[in-house]
């Protein structure tokens, strides 16, 4: 399994649209790993993790061909993880071919209907699939089961643990709080070939309970490790950074990596398998 982040930022991007602190500052003169896009991913070129409205940047700078998609992974409604309007460029009035197969979309109810009211999807070769929390949904290629994410009381928000054909399973993890004890028990008797988790915080922990920082992304991996889930080889990689968080890459890369936890960055691929994880960075 081929995993891209193709966006590691948060919900304003990083250097934030209307932000001039330090860290927006350093991000502007330096560039390279401190540019955050909205946090999306690619799975094996055909299973995309959310639709952020930086999806036609993201798209170019890692040269994919989204004709190539068969699954959408959609986590909640929130505009930086869903851009519906997106998908009328499916539409045959912007294709000179028509796509060879039917993308199909999972998500949340509010997620979908959000889909429904923005986009006119009679006419767009898409099929909508409910997701609801500890539901398996078995495909030709892989088997999806969403989780609660803990991110806004007002909808269902989800993440998802995704498994290959071959037995290759991750844990997509974000937008998200710490877990419920429910879920945290039904994480605890799975095994995880690569975790992927949100550190949108930072080092700067706040009140708001919808996302980690890097001391709970740290404590999750204890957990999962303690529990069996995952094992001292096992890739873990923080995203979704916010650069309210205070800290720029290489100043969580120095925290994160004494605790054997990945910094990742807008284009970063990680290939795992059942038997052999492996972590190239690009």
């Amino acid at each position: 399994m081929k995993i891209t982040l193709l966006g590691t930022g948060a919900a304003e991007g990083w250097p934030g649209l209307f932000c001039d602190c330090s860290v927006c500052q350093y991000a502007r003169a330096t560039g390279g790993k401190n540019i955050r896009s909205r946090a999306s991913a690619i799975i094996d070129g055909v299973l995309k993790v959310d639709l952020p409205p930086d999806l036609h940047m993201q798209a170019v700078q890692n040269s994919l061909n989204l004709r190539e998609l068969r699954y959408l992974l959609v986590t909640h409604s929130h505009d930086d993880h869903l851009c519906p309007t997106e998908l009328q460029y499916m539409g045959q009035w912007f294709t000179t071919e028509a796509l060879p197969e039917t993308l199909r979309i999972v998500g949340p109810s509010p997620a979908l209907n959000r889909i429904r009211r923005e986009v006119d999807i009679s006419r767009l070769p898409v099929c909508l699939t409910t997701a609801l929390p500890d539901h398996l949904l078995s495909f030709e290629d892989y088997r999806i089961t969403a989780i609660e994410a803990v991110h806004d009381p007002s909808q269902l928000c989800l993440n998802y643990i995704i498994k290959a054909q071959d037995g290759t399973q991750i844990l997509y993890a974000s937008d998200t709080g710490w877990y419920t004890e429910t879920t945290w028990q039904f994480l605890e008797r799975q095994e995880f070939d690569a975790v992927i988790a949100e550190c949108t915080k930072g080092p700067i922990p706040t009140e708001y309970t919808g996302h980690l920082d890097m001391y709970q992304v740290i404590e999750m991996k204890s957990r999962l490790q303690r529990a069996g889930s995952i094992n001292e080889n096992t890739p873990f990689v923080a995203t979704h950074f916010s650069h309210m968080g205070g800290a720029n890459h290489e100043q969580l890369e120095a925290v994160l990596g004494q605790h054997g936890i990945i910094t990742a960055f807008d284009g970063y691929s990680l290939t795992v398998s059942h038997s052999l994880p492996l972590v190239p960075a690009r």
